[in-house]
């Protein structure tokens, strides 16, 4: 009997970049041993996303299009849950482009009843790589390339797999976070939350899948709204899954403010660049927006028990 294997990719207007990738799904095998349909999901998109998908046609591949009108990376993957019929998700993005053995690859560690999810490889397009960019840039990036092959502590959306089994435990990702809410860390949580259920995750670092992100990505502007969102994600994981009680939070913020201040006063020319950003501005723009979320964040109840695995 053949294993179900849902393939999903969740997307909101980037027809030209989804349109690439499904014709670089053409060129990935199907083995016979698995069964496989490929679930697309539209998060409410205004351009031609829902003509790319109806219009392609894939090879031994059922295409399955599902339109969520909530707006959000998260509300996104949790319709694909609700609607994947597969024994093991398997999930990639509308800007990959996937290597021929992606799926066998993929689904390898799962088949062998020892582990329940894999954190497959994520590299940059050689052609939006920069000399700027350092392990912590390449990583906000969605690239593994600095990540601890041995020992992975988190999933990247655009390269993860995980057995059905484990939504019976971790049901959802939490879609105050990710693409469309606070901006990251639903897959972190999820990985993390599936883990402490008592799942396995093991690296898979060797499928590589290739990054064709928007070069507008590359463009300072994009750095410090990462830098903005990466601080207000984590406020969020720390106060309603972590539990901790930050000391002071005001005269913490006062203090972060002050300290951006004065680096952007002794660093003119690094503010002025038109790509990136250094890592020393990166942190303090993010620990500003980390208290400022903190504050917002304190005043909730919380989301979860402390290290829960679902949203009260």
């Amino acid at each position: 009997m053949s294993t179900q294997v849902s393939i999903v990719i969740c997307t909101r207007n980037h027809a030209e970049n989804l349109k690439r990738t499904l014709i670089a799904l053409t060129s990935v095998l199907i083995p016979e041993h698995l069964n496989c349909e490929l679930i697309i999901v539209d998060n409410a998109s205004t351009d031609a996303t829902r003509d790319v998908v109806s219009s392609q046609i894939l090879p031994s591949l059922e295409i399955r299009y599902v339109y969520e009108s909530r707006r959000g990376l998260s509300n996104a993957r949790n319709a694909a849950l609700r609607v994947a019929g597969g024994d093991m998700i398997l999930w990639t993005d509308d800007d990959v482009r996937p290597p021929p053995n992606w799926i066998e690859s993929m689904c390898a560690p799962l088949l062998t009843a020892q582990h329940h999810a894999a954190a497959g490889g994520v590299k940059i397009a050689p052609s939006l790589e920069r000399e700027w960019m350092t392990c912590l840039h390449k990583g906000w990036l969605a690239s593994t390339e600095c990540v601890n092959a041995n020992n992975p502590k988190r999933m990247v959306g655009a390269n993860m797999i995980f057995s059905r089994e484990v939504v019976n435990k971790v049901p959802a990702f939490d879609n105050e976070l990710g693409a469309g809410a606070l901006g990251f860390h639903e897959e972190s949580l999820f990985s993390y939350q599936l883990e402490r259920a008592g799942y396995r995750l093991t690296p898979a670092f060797d499928v590589v899948v290739e990054h064709h992100f928007d070069e507008s990505r590359l463009l300072r502007e994009y750095w410090l709204e990462s830098a903005e969102k990466m601080g207000r994600s984590d406020a969020y994981w720390t106060h309603h899954w972590e539990h901790d009680d930050i000391e002071k939070p005001e005269l913490q913020l006062a203090g972060a403010e002050q300290r951006l201040s004065e680096w952007r006063r002794e660093h003119v020319d690094e503010c002025r660049v038109s790509e990136g950003m250094c890592e020393d501005e990166l942190a303090l723009v993010r620990d500003v927006s980390f208290y400022q979320q903190y504050l917002i964040e304190r005043a909730r109840p919380r989301n979860y028990d402390q290290f829960g695995l679902v949203k009260r």
